[in-house]
């Protein structure tokens, strides 16, 4: 599972002045209820939500996202224990 790097976003935004979700979403057009599912990693991002905050951060795509390795993990062990 894809994970946003909230860390680098967190700075790339403070760069350029925006010190909450809110300002983030303004900035965005990405609602806050959004973001904080994607800080949480409780949501996937979309190649378009990347796109849009790259555009606003001008942050590379790859420095937005890392592979959950625990996420992947549990879900190979549950694939495996379901497998017939």
């Amino acid at each position: 599972m894809l994970r946003l790097h909230m860390a680098t976003l967190l700075a790339k935004a403070g760069e350029l002045g925006d010190q909450s979700v809110a300002d983030m979403a303004q900035r965005t057009g990405i609602s806050r209820s959004t973001l904080h599912r994607l800080a949480a990693g409780t949501k996937q991002p979309s190649l378009a939500t990347l796109w849009t905050l790259r555009d606003a951060y001008r942050v590379r795509l790859d420095a937005l996202v890392y592979d959950d390795i625990q996420t992947l993990q549990r879900s190979s062990l549950s694939q495996q224990h379901h497998a017939p």
